[in-house]
Formats: structure tokens, C-alpha cells, sequence
């Protein structure tokens, strides 16, 4: 089958003017990213988004809509190339990261995640479209 290389699914999860973060290490460096990951040869993007919610967070989402599809770009951190797609979530619950996962989520207000420095272009454009209402 063919599709996007490396296809990546992203979700941002708005809740109280605050979004959810993923904050990880990649290719030894710290970086802020929206909860998500690959997309497997028998999923949606849809479909690899609700389940890498579920893996990383501990929730069940619902992908509202298609906020930023860039196509295929060049990674800055791992120098690779991915295809990242990025869509508006809602989910109800606690988040909860499984102690297996290396990541730590945290509720960020949009401004502080953008300013960090630790933001990737394309997550800050995602989350730009996404709090236009």
C-alpha cells in the first residue's frame, strides 16, 4: 500500500485556554509537540490519532477537524523526513501517561507552548489554525 512517508498524526486538545502537550526527547534533545505519533499501514489518520491518544494519554478523542496538513517536510530534529498531519480533538477524562510511554503531558496556555522555543513551525501554525474559532 502505498501512502505518505512517514505519515504522523497530531491532535490538539483545547481545554480551559490551555492545550495539551507532549513534552519529549528527540535525537537527544527536548522539544514540545501535540500528543500523536505514527500512523500504522492499516489505519486512517484518524484512526492512528485516536489511538495514540489513548497509548499516550490515557484518553478516549474524537478528531473534529483537518487543522494543517503540510506535506512532506524535514524534520529539524531527527533530520529524517515525516508527513504530519494535524487535526482539532476533543476527549473527555483524566489525562494519564502509562509509566511504559517517555513522555510527560502538561496543559499549556498556547501563548507559553509557542514561546518555549521548543516548538516545531509547523505545530506552532497547527495551533494558530486551531485557536481560531
Amino acid at each position: 500500500m502505498y501512502g505518505p512517508e512517514n505519515l504522523r498524526t497530531y491532535g490538539i486538545l483545547l481545554r480551559a485556554s490551555r492545550v495539551l502537550i507532549s513534552a519529549e526527547r528527540v535525537a537527544g534533545r527536548e522539544i514540545l509537540k501535540f500528543p500523536g505519533g505514527g500512523t500504522e499501514a492499516n489505519e486512517t489518520p484518524e484512526q492512528g490519532l485516536i489511538r495514540e491518544f489513548h497509548e499516550e494519554c490515557s484518553i478516549l478523542i474524537r478528531p473534529l477537524r483537518l487543522l494543517h496538513a503540510p506535506g512532506t517536510l524535514l524534520s529539524p530534529w531527527t533530520h529524517t523526513n515525516y508527513t504530519p498531519m494535524y487535526y482539532l480533538v476533543e476527549g473527555e477524562g483524566e489525562v494519564s501517561t502509562p509509566a511504559h510511554e517517555p513522555v510527560e503531558m502538561r496543559f499549556l496556555t498556547p501563548d507559553e507552548a509557542i514561546a518555549s522555543g521548543l516548538m516545531a513551525d509547523p505545530e506552532i501554525l497547527a495551533l494558530k489554525r486551531a485557536l481560531v474559532r
